[in-house]
């Protein structure tokens, strides 16, 4: 089949992006392209893939047009061509680097860091990428110059987050590009919101279908759920952004000067809580591959609908928004994930962030002891499920595996060991065992408290927690599943 290609159009490069994920393509990408098609900007991305080359390669060969594939499980709801990207480069080499680097004399608006929360650290090369870059930056435009830079990861705060590592962990290059850094270079927070299943999880009747209605062969197609209400929010305090995404309003983008923390908050606690620690570790040990199966299952779907209806109350009275129901919203996202198929291995990466993002807080809330008891069995029963995911049955080579309910193996992806260390050896440990353990983890402050945040956060605090979760965790490592445990809660 023939190959989707194109002449390279002339849009100037005016936004950067570090990363060529499928979230990426589907949310700031095409938002770019909509700008351009309604005539209201005229840019260009550049992208820079962290790792490997054939994005990139993809990318040049098909002179940046690419497709996303709104679809659910009733088939293809739309079919929509994105031609916003204009070039690329692998940032896995020198050379890709310093092509990358070059587009730094461009008069960029927009640098997009899209790395997972994983490669959010001084020294993985998203970061390094990003630094240099700034720098480069400023040495071609000047002190007077200004930039924004956008993580499109949903972890707290993104923009300060980005900010902090880059001043503070960074060598100071200059006290003029120290003070350029902090005054002229805007890091906004933001929270963005699709489903982006990879590739493989697509049910092949609907790639062959999108196949079909685009007619040629295209290494870059995008499958996602259709656009969320409000899919993007962007917090631009001090007017530095110059890309206009504030016009998208009628798709939902909204763009404020105001604080977006309320709304990060309810991101993570009522969307991606669903996935961590709702659903995705239960249905992978369980031996369900898919998301939207696990989430319809006769016995884990229910529980999950109580489990969000929990943490509602909890984040409602904790969170309050004006005008906004935090059980319709967990709710709508919970019917958002049954109809996309996506798989639950893709999500469970970066544990120990996860549960700091998106349990910790419901763990020291002032309002858990007002919570049911049912609610209590069935939240410290979810985290449980997490340490029994990141329990290693095995250890090959610098690899740290574990086993499901079915005797499957799996790798153990969480970059952070601390939690699995402490567990290591923990299979068929008693109840003492279990409970020494636990107090190691959950009185880590440094697994607990988010960036930024002089007061330590101990979790251990909690004994009402801590007695049900070692309880629930004993009955794990000692030969009950994840389904036979669920089943007895409430009995």
């Amino acid at each position: 089949m023939e190959r989707l290609t194109r002449s390279i159009p002339n849009l100037p490069i005016k936004i950067l992006a570090i990363g060529a994920g499928g979230l990426q393509r589907a949310l700031t990408h095409e938002f770019v392209d909509e700008l351009n098609q309604r005539g209201t900007y005229n840019g260009g991305i550049f992208v820079g893939q962290p790792r490997g080359t054939e994005k990139a390669e993809a990318f040049n060969q098909q002179g940046g047009l690419y497709h996303v594939v709104s679809f659910d499980i009733e088939g293809i709801k739309a079919i929509k061509q994105i031609s916003s990207v204009v070039g690329a480069t692998t940032l896995s080499t020198e050379d890709g680097r310093e092509k990358f680097y070059a587009q730094a004399r461009n008069d960029l608006e927009l640098i997009l860091i899209g790395v997972t929360e994983a490669g959010v650290a001084k020294g993985q090369v998203g970061m390094d990428v990003l630094d240099e870059t700034l720098y480069r930056y400023f040495c071609h435009h000047g002190q007077d110059s200004t930039i924004c830079v956008i993580n499109t990861d949903n972890i707290r705060n993104n923009g300060d987050v980005i900010q902090s590592i880059l001043v503070n962990e960074y060598p100071k290059r200059s006290e003029v590009y120290a003070r350029w850094l902090t005054h002229n270079v805007g890091f906004l927070n933001e929270m963005g919101d699709r489903l982006v299943p990879q590739v493989y999880a697509v049910p092949e009747e609907i790639k062959a279908e999108a196949l079909q209605k685009i007619g040629k062969q295209d290494d870059l197609i995008t499958y996602a759920e259709k656009s969320p209400a409000i899919p993007w929010i962007i917090q631009d305090e001090h007017g530095l952004l110059r890309v206009p995404f504030g016009s998208l309003v009628d798709s939902g983008v909204i763009v404020t000067p105001d604080s977006i923390e309320l709304y990060h908050d309810w991101k993570l606690l009522l969307i991606n809580s669903v996935h961590v620690p709702g659903i995705t570790h239960k249905a992978m040990l369980a031996g369900i591959e898919y998301v939207n199966e696990a989430a319809t299952h006769s016995t884990f779907g229910p529980h999950l609908e109580r489990l969000m209806e929990g943490y509602a109350k909890i984040v409602e009275v904790d969170i309050p928004i004006e005008g906004r129901s935090a059980h319709a919203y967990t709710t709508e996202f919970i019917e958002r994930i049954r109809r996309v198929k996506d798989d639950n291995a893709r999500i469970n990466i970066s544990e120990t962030l996860k549960l700091r993002e998106r349990a910790a807080d419901i763990i020291r809330s002032h309002n858990y002891n007002s919570a049911s008891d049912f609610f209590k069995e069935e939240f410290a029963y979810s985290v449980a499920t997490v340490l029994r995911f990141l329990t290693p049955h095995e250890i090959q080579e610098d690899s740290y595996m574990g086993v499901t309910d079915i005797d499957t193996t799996y790798e153990i992806k969480d970059p952070n060991r601390t939690i699995q260390d402490i567990l290591l050896g923990a299979w068929k440990a008693s109840l003492g065992d279990v409970q020494n353990r636990l107090e190691q983890i959950f009185s880590n402050s440094g697994l607990w408290t988010p960036p930024g945040v002089s007061t330590p956060v101990n979790l251990s605090r909690n004994r009402d927690f801590m007695k049900r979760i070692a309880r629930f965790y004993h009955h794990l490592v000692n030969g009950e599943t994840c389904l036979e445990v669920l089943r007895k809660i409430g009995v």
